[in-house]
């Protein structure tokens, strides 16, 4: 039985979540930010008071994140509504690159096993544990390598690195 798998988006189970840089307020900060949010209704906000909100945290040199998102939850209020308010772009949204001209995207799917894919994730997964040597890593690697080049369309889905 043959996967078809377009994108490879079967593969992010396999590889270990990245975490999003995310600096944690200090209790300052999040003091101010508790004293700020005091001063408004989480029910009633206006577009003003979503700008005064986001200055004030601006000049206190507090940073969008995680960290900042569950203080203001704590406070009732959603960072993001506060945010879109204001006229804040969000990472998703500001960051993102532009899509790729026509034609120029991810056209063709690599076509693998069943027995591959599962040998693809098992090496993926050996890969990402902290258990193996930095020589194992690098065959692990190669051995992934191969199977990718093995299944790739023409063109192939590697870029290789001189």
């Amino acid at each position: 039985m043959v996967s078809n798998i377009s994108g490879m988006s079967a593969m992010p189970q396999a590889m270990p979540q990245q975490s999003i840089q995310n600096k944690a307020l200090t209790s300052e900060q999040q003091q101010l930010v508790s004293e700020t949010l005091a001063e408004f209704d989480p029910d009633s906000i206006t577009e003003a008071d979503a700008q005064t909100i986001v200055e004030i945290f601006a000049e206190a040199g507090i940073q969008p994140g995680a960290s900042l998102a569950n203080t203001m939850y704590e406070s009732g209020f959603d960072a993001r509504t506060v945010g879109d308010m204001a006229g804040i772009q969000g990472p998703e949204e500001g960051n993102r690159p532009p899509p790729p001209p026509q034609g120029q995207g991810i056209s063709q799917s690599l076509d693998i096993s069943d027995e591959l894919l599962s040998d693809l994730n098992e090496l993926l997964n050996e890969y990402y544990s902290n258990d193996i040597s930095d020589d194992d890593k690098a065959t692990t690697l190669s051995s992934i390598q191969d199977i990718l080049k093995a299944t790739a369309p023409e063109g192939g889905l590697i870029n290789e690195m001189a």
